[in-house]
């Protein structure tokens, strides 16, 4: 009698399932016994420290092309406008100020993980960004590659913003964004950059905040008029 055996392999790193061959036994009888497969061995440190470099790497680069595509907006308001307008939206967005200069116009916030994103968010973010990361990381650490989590307790989000006038009386807002870890691993890399995912969703969501926090100021100056 036939006995058809399916093999669902699914990696927590890897999107998608991928369904293995069918499989038909040899008679019960005839199986000799087979000893358990040795589990792989960990990862060396050295190993550790190559697979998150290469990925911090990635993350950088990604990130620096975000940045070049979003993370910039030039508006006809002027820089005191704007400089409000960008501080008022990123408090929105649940940030703290770390420091603020309306004269320079720089402005840095930052805020616990995952902010200025949602939880669920965050987890949208990671999963876009799992196949990429698995490519990167299961070549260096084996099988070891589908437990690793992307959490972000244990890490801060800062933003850093500079707001500088136009010749036309415009300005210009440019944002960058960097995590910064809170208790750093002895031995491991630094990770400065979040997922790339998460740089598009969370200047999306400034940029939104930006625009409101604007259009309020319109309707105020509006009722202010004679």
């Amino acid at each position: 009698m036939r006995r058809i055996v399916s093999i669902l392999l699914c990696a927590a790193l890897v999107s998608g399932c991928e369904i293995a061959r069918m499989v038909k036994p040899e008679p019960q009888a005839n199986v000799a016994a087979k000893p358990p497969a040795e589990k792989p061995a960990p990862p060396t440190p050295e190993q550790f420290v190559k697979a998150f470099t290469v990925l911090n790497e990635r993350f950088r680069v990604d990130n620096e092309r975000v940045l070049d595509e979003r993370g910039t907006r030039s508006i006809q308001a002027n820089r005191a406008s704007a400089f409000d307008a960008l501080h008022a939206g990123l408090i929105r967005l649940g940030m703290i100020v770390e420091s603020r200069d309306p004269d320079v116009g720089t402005l840095t916030v930052a805020a616990p993980a995952p902010r200025p994103l949602s939880a669920d968010e965050w987890r949208r973010t990671v999963q876009s960004d799992l196949p990429m990361m698995a490519e990167i990381l299961c070549p260096i650490l084996g099988p070891y590659c589908t437990g690793i989590k992307f959490e972000p307790d244990d890490y801060v989000i800062a933003i850093n913003a500079t707001v500088r006038g136009t010749e036309r009386g415009g300005s210009e807002v440019s944002l960058t964004t960097r995590m910064r870890e809170i208790a750093p691993r002895p031995g491991m890399p630094r990770r400065d950059y979040p997922p790339p995912t998460g740089v598009r969703m969370a200047l999306d969501k400034i940029w939104a905040a930006f625009d409101q926090a604007l259009a309020e100021q319109e309707k105020r100056g509006a009722r202010k008029a004679p």
